[in-house]
């Protein structure tokens, strides 16, 4: 498969298709924020963009159509109705041209790139609008990740819902459905872009946050970092069956009615991952084309997704090689206006 092959095979790409052929439609059905009621009408009004309009379309408006993507990911659920309309040949076909047309473009050419060190943010977040920031951010920088204790958790939390499996067999059990070294201390940045403090701000998969306003601080990444690039299906396969931690029984209910198949499911041990690597980067491109498919492994009986994870994320698994360095820049939207450096006060 070519790329926009490999984009439109995956649940994700294709609603990041469809989001940006949208945003450069004429047809009323989707304009002024409206989007197609119908699958026909979603049809309709992507079989008519014209992938000149996809071209001149300016980076954030295109990472704004990315935002929407993963806006709408879902691993604890089966796919929405649009989802399902998405999946549709017709509707991949007419999407093609669309990515086609934005993977030529310059503002897209780093989406294949490793983590950028030259350029890596940190978001810190407020989840009320009336939170006080909190002024210790990142405040221990000579903690590790505590991944043993993450390993632990997960472990205990797979024990847990074995005995719940065992006393009910057919009972569906949602639980932690994610794929990211979460819970521990690990930390998270991603690059910064013209215009825009931090990508995270517009890509943030599941976000609680209170999405008005945001510090986005400068980080400095150690020259010695080892980071494992995730840059598709086959370096997350990779991943896991280099480091497998099997999750069958917490795992079940929640990928299940995300892919709609009972596997014998697997996580990287992340634990055993920080031996060999202090950071793990995925690329947007590894993004569109991997998230919420049930992979099969190659040398391991099973499968895993890549889920919870946000395009261009690195997540630090040993954090003492990232820091803060300098002040933040505080970052503020409202409604549907786009992110703006906040007035200084």
């Amino acid at each position: 498969m070519d790329t926009a092959e490999r984009v439109l095979a995956s649940p994700r790409g294709r609603r990041f298709a469809a989001h940006l052929g949208y945003a450069c439609s004429t047809d009323e059905r989707a304009s002024n924020y409206r989007e197609p009621l119908t699958q026909a009408d979603a049809l309709d009004v992507l079989a008519a963009v014209d992938a000149q309009a996809v071209a001149r379309l300016p980076e954030l408006d295109v990472l704004d159509a990315l935002g929407r993507a993963t806006d709408f990911a879902r691993y604890w659920q089966p796919p929405d109705e649009e989802d399902l309309w998405f999946a549709d040949p017709a509707i991949v076909t007419a999407s093609r041209p669309i990515v086609e047309a934005v993977l030529a473009c310059d503002h897209t050419r780093w989406w294949s790139a490793p983590m950028d060190p030259t350029c890596q943010r940190a978001v810190q977040k407020r989840y009320t609008p009336t939170d006080k920031w909190s002024e210790t951010f990142w405040n221990n920088q000579d903690q590790d990740a505590d991944l043993i204790a993450w390993r632990q958790h997960v472990l205990d939390d797979e024990d847990r819902f074995r005995r719940y499996l065992d006393a009910e067999p057919e009972r569906q059990i949602s639980g932690e459905w994610w794929s990211t070294p979460v819970p521990s201390r690990v930390r998270v940045t991603s690059r910064a872009r013209e215009n825009l403090g931090a990508v995270e701000l517009l890509l943030a998969e599941d976000d609680d946050s209170d999405g008005r306003r945001a510090r986005v601080w400068p980080v400095r990444v150690d020259d010695a970092a080892r980071v494992y690039e995730i840059t598709g299906p086959d370096a997350w396969i990779h991943l896991v069956d280099a480091y497998p931690l099997a999750v069958p029984a917490s795992r079940r209910s929640d990928w299940y009615e995300a892919t709609g198949e009972h596997l014998q499911w697997y996580l990287p041990d992340w634990a055993a991952v920080s031996a060999d690597y202090d950071a793990v980067h995925l690329t947007v491109l590894g993004y569109l084309t991997t998230a919420g498919l049930a992979l099969p492994l190659t040398t391991h009986t099973g499968a895993s997704v890549l889920a919870g994870w946000e395009p261009d994320a690195t997540f630090w698994l040993d954090p003492r090689l990232v820091r803060t360095c300098g002040a933040p820049v505080e970052w503020q939207r409202t409604g549907d206006t786009p992110w703006a450096p906040a007035p200084v006060r």
